[in-house]
């Protein structure tokens, strides 16, 4: 998206959206140098091209007692399209994995999990990354210090 899609002015919208989410059109406008009218024709636009894709708020998990990040990397036992639907249906459902990726290379996925304490992935694990699903293995890393964590995308 990068580049010739996007010209000056909607990279600039993007990045103060991206760093502040709940500016006001006026304030966006006053900042990047625009109309109140212009400004939110451009949003308009880069909303219904579905460049900015949704609007969130982002927690800090500390407060919420999600003390705990942990990455899970595992293999599948064989290529069952079936299985692999019930494991995506399955991962969806589960409020602790934060993001699901299947991949290429070593590893089949990977999982970010955020939980309480060890109890509660050790619970997760056993209830939920199983044979049943057709996982084969699996590794998990935990997090002991976040030194960047950022959901900006370069521009």
């Amino acid at each position: 998206m990068r580049g010739k899609v996007l010209d000056n002015i909607d990279t600039r919208i993007l990045r103060a959206l991206q760093q502040k989410g709940r500016l006001q059109n006026n304030e966006l406008a006053q900042e990047v140098g625009l109309s109140n009218s212009a400004c939110l024709r451009r949003v308009n636009i880069l909303e219904e091209k579905g460049i900015i894709d949704k609007y969130v708020a982002i927690l800090n998990p500390k407060k919420i007692n999600c003390n705990l990040t942990v990455y899970v990397m595992g293999s599948f036992f064989e290529e069952d399209l079936k299985q692999r639907e019930r494991f995506i249906f399955e991962m969806k459902l589960i409020p602790q994995v934060t993001e699901c990726h299947l991949m290429a290379g070593d590893f089949d996925f990977i999982l970010k999990l955020q939980v309480a304490d060890l109890d509660e992935f050790y619970a997760c694990k056993k209830t939920y990354l199983t044979k049943d699903l057709g996982i084969r293995n699996i590794k998990s890393e935990v997090i002991l210090k976040t030194v960047k964590n950022t959901t900006e995308l370069p521009l």
